[in-house]
């Protein structure tokens, strides 16, 4: 069990190094979400080798890699619909860019409009 948590917690490590690789420039480092991916990691390694004792440590390592980024952007799916998260790319803009200003929202046929 303590192997599966280190092999998950890897997985993790690798998945929070390489998106503050990526996103750091632009939307700035935080500790909290490159702690939550390793965190993550090891519960995903614990429960995978539970699932599947006899799989092999590269198939448990991509297996966590997987499960954590379909937890992590269903969560942030979650949030976004709750109104309580915007996407940082979003806010600033891809690559830094600052974005254009857009029209205002037209509601599409099929929906309702209020008031």
């Amino acid at each position: 069990m303590l192997r599966s948590a280190a092999m998950g917690d890897l997985s993790g490590l690798a998945v929070a190094i390489g998106g503050a690789i990526k996103d750091a420039p632009y939307e700035g480092f935080s500790a909290q979400k490159f702690v939550r991916s390793p965190i993550l990691g090891a519960v995903n390694g614990v429960v995978l080798r539970s699932m599947f004792p006899t799989a092999n440590a590269l198939l448990l390592f991509l297996c966590s890699i997987a499960m954590e980024r379909i937890i992590i952007e269903a969560y942030k799916v979650a949030r976004s619909h709750q109104g309580t998260y915007v996407p940082a790319k979003f806010v600033v803009g891809e690559y830094g860019r600052p974005l254009p200003q857009l029209p205002s929202v037209v509601p599409l046929p099929h929906e309702p409009v209020y008031g």
